[in-house]
């Protein structure tokens, strides 16, 4: 009976309080001073509550997000496992591209590298996060420069497939695409269309006029390997390729 009339006291206290902050803050505050109730310890109290919650949507969210991505990265790694031509750079080239035709707002976690746009901490994650789910087992091979990774495909690894369908329904043929157009061609081909791709991005996000001189200067700056591996002509020539297959941002 004790529990009973102290937990009708908390109800109406909760009705009571209700009713005064819906008439007026006045009210509201009032009404607490005459309970007992330290006004700024309790809205400080609040506020922790709700930033507390707010941290935890953005975890949840965050996970969410990366998730999403790991799945994006399982469709690369299983249609092109078996590629001679793929490996890290191919791949994360491949995760950039896909993640700007399926509008997933991802430039800022990605950082100028020699071989292109690149998101270490997402590369340096996903690996274990594939064994972790039993789609792939990877195998690190040490070279005297590099290292080459070897994807193999593990027992739960179709149950990607299920959440790719959902995540990116609206994005399959394009996605389809450019794992199919990059699939096999060297590397070095997906690494300058991305790298371009990223330079027309900073054309849009910087609001500069575009011109192709510019383009070009911007490709080179990214590295000095780029001036040694690709020529003007080949920048043009990948440029002119992307506005004819619509591999470009967008405003």
């Amino acid at each position: 009976m004790h529990k009973d009339r102290k937990l009708n006291k908390i109800k109406q206290f909760e009705k009571d309080f209700a009713d005064s902050v819906s008439f007026n803050e006045d009210t509201a505050r009032d009404y607490l001073e005459e309970n007992g109730v330290d006004v700024e310890k309790f809205i400080n109290k609040g506020l922790k509550q709700i930033q507390s919650s707010f941290k935890k949507k953005e975890m949840q969210m965050s996970k969410a997000f990366f998730f999403k991505r790991v799945v994006l990265g399982a469709e690369i790694v299983y249609n092109l496992h078996n590629e001679r031509t793929f490996g890290h750079v191919k791949f994360m080239k491949l995760m950039y591209l896909c993640e700007q035709v399926s509008n997933m707002e991802l430039s800022v976690r990605y950082v100028k590298q020699a071989a292109g746009p690149f998101d270490a901490k997402f590369m340096h994650s996903i690996d274990r996060e594939f064994k972790r789910l039993k789609w792939f087992d990877v195998k690190v091979k040490s070279g005297i420069n590099f290292n080459t990774y070897e994807y193999i495909p593990d027992e739960k690894i179709m149950s990607y497939k299920t959440y790719f369908n959902k995540y990116y329904s609206n994005d399959i043929n394009g996605i389809e695409w450019l794992i199919k157009t990059f699939g096999k061609p060297p590397t070095k081909k997906v690494e300058l269309v991305a790298t371009i791709y990223s330079c027309l991005d900073e054309f849009i996000k910087e609001n500069e006029e575009f011109s192709t001189e510019i383009l070009i200067e911007k490709v080179f700056d990214w590295s000095v390997e780029k001036k040694k591996k690709f020529t003007r002509t080949n920048i043009v020539n990948a440029h002119n390729w992307m506005i004819e297959n619509r591999l470009i941002p967008v405003s």
